[in-house]
């Protein structure tokens, strides 16, 4: 039988490939939003935007028939993820500085591998992006939501 999606394989190989990357190394990558308390200051988030007021909203997709008769279906997936730098200061320029260098670890991940594992014909890309510069209780934060959007065949 076939899969009905391909979300949750592209889950596990884009943690896998994140917690293998050299220039991330430091950075906690988690699956999801974090359940507990965590003393590493440096996230990315594989299907969490890593807001904790937010939707929780994973991955979205869109399927359509890949041709008459073909029996298979193409799929649009739409992964959330984010990168999440917090400091214990207020040092604005260093947490943006920090937030895009992991940012740029984790596109270079995509670049990559851009199929992250999956059988042709899949292409993954980095899509979307925002930057959140936050003031809380521990100094500032640096939040960069970014949707990893995905091109594949199941």
């Amino acid at each position: 039988m076939t899969a009905p999606s391909r979300v949750p394989d592209l889950i596990d190989n884009l943690i896998a490939a994140l917690q293998a990357a050299a220039g991330l190394t430091g950075v906690k990558v988690v699956d999801g939003p974090l359940v507990r308390d965590s003393a590493a200051s440096e996230f990315v988030f594989v299907g969490y935007d890593g807001d904790p007021e937010g939707e929780f909203a994973t991955a979205g997709t869109s399927q359509q028939w890949a041709g008459l008769g073909a029996k298979a279906k193409s799929e649009e997936i739409t992964l959330t993820c984010a990168v999440l730098v917090q400091r214990g200061s207020t040092d604005v320029k260093a947490c943006r500085t920090r937030t895009f260098e992991i940012f740029a670890q984790v596109e270079a991940v995509v670049r990559d591998a851009p199929a992250l594992g999956l059988p042709p014909p899949t292409v993954c890309s980095i899509s979307d992006t925002t930057f959140h510069t936050e003031q809380t209780d521990r100094g500032v934060r640096g939040r960069m939501p970014f949707t990893l959007s995905c091109t594949t065949r199941i």
